[in-house]
């Protein structure tokens, strides 16, 4: 829930807020209040609910959906719907001797408009995951486990990383996929120096890049603090390091700006890949991969240096950083 958003929806907010005052407005003023004894409070629990849970619905639309045309047109039908649903509920207290018709029109007809107004919107809602499922099958593969994303990256864990490479492995003998690990240079010190909020806006803005440069068969994880783990399926070493390579390209010419002046810092990328082989099991995979890349990483390590900062205009150059590759 992100109740930010609430401020880019001031009108669909409007508009709701006007369905509540009309439907109140036209009930008061065509209507006579009931006694006590005329109320059915059976009736107006059931139809309050419905009128509170179309309230709740439009809420949740609002703080979950940013804004657009799908978003306003099932905040546009559900305040139909809320309009015939608080009419409604007024009914229970109010009698409308000489605008019975009248009413029962103004009832009916919003609730239908607005019924319609949210099957359209539903039907482009659905085109719309078309499009973000097609994008989630970089960062999830077979199943959908919500408890395991990383909040920083929006990527999976190391766990679910396990638990699809345990599903290759069980499913391919002889198993044909590839595996590829991820390591920024000196993230501590780029921590250090301008800071863990940079240091977690920095690893989104890595996740994004590295999705940007995979296949749709490929899946993302983040495996633990600055590293990352690909999984590649149906790929030998070779192609792997390629795209391994084509990441690391991608990352080492992109401008990251850690503070609101125009200057940027470049980073580099260390990875190590390894193929699944037969007999192969999860956990001595992930232990190949993760000694190949510590032991690239003794051999070319640098001294620890400070992030001097550059003008975009210098390109990745300005930063002095290493560019190794891969183990």
């Amino acid at each position: 829930m992100n109740l930010s958003l609430l401020a880019h929806h001031q009108r669909l907010f409007s508009v709701t807020c006007a369905s509540l005052a009309l439907s109140l407005s036209l009930s008061i003023g065509l209507g006579e209040a009931k006694t006590i004894a005329e109320i059915s409070w059976l009736d107006i629990i059931g139809e309050g609910s419905v009128a509170l849970l179309s309230l709740l619905w439009i809420f949740f639309l609002l703080v979950s959906r940013p804004p657009g045309r799908v978003t306003s047109a099932l905040v546009l039908g559900l305040s139909c719907f809320l309009f015939s649903a608080n009419l409604d509920l007024v009914d229970e207290v109010m009698s409308y001797h000489n605008a019975a018709s009248v009413l029962s029109m103004i009832e009916s007809i919003p609730a239908a408009l607005g019924m319609l107004i949210m099957s359209y919107a539903l039907y482009q809602w659905h085109k719309e995951q078309l499009v973000l499922n097609k994008q989630l099958q970089k960062r999830e593969s077979a199943l959908r486990e919500h408890h395991q994303v990383d909040f920083i990256t929006a990527l999976y864990s190391a766990e679910y990383m396990r638990t699809q490479i345990d599903s290759a492995l069980n499913n391919n003998q002889p198993p044909e996929f590839s595996v590829v690990m991820l390591d920024i240079d000196d993230f501590d010190g780029f921590n250090r120096q301008f800071g863990h909020d940079q240091g977690d806006r920095l690893l989104r803005e890595l996740s994004d890049l590295i999705l940007m440069n995979l296949r749709a068969t490929d899946l993302a994880c983040r495996y633990a603090g600055d590293r990352f783990i690909l999984l590649f399926p149906n790929t030998d070493l070779a192609t792997a390091e390629k795209i391994a390579g084509q990441i690391k390209t991608a990352i080492a010419n992109i401008a990251f700006k850690p503070s609101p002046s125009a200057e940027s810092v470049y980073h580099q990328l260390s990875f190590a890949v390894e193929t699944a082989i037969s007999g192969d099991a999860t956990e001595n995979l992930l232990h190949r991969v993760s000694r190949r890349l510590e032991k690239f990483k003794q051999r070319t390590k640098q001294p620890i240096h400070q992030y001097t900062l550059s003008s975009s205009a210098n390109g990745p150059n300005g930063l002095k950083h290493d560019g190794n590759s891969h183990g």
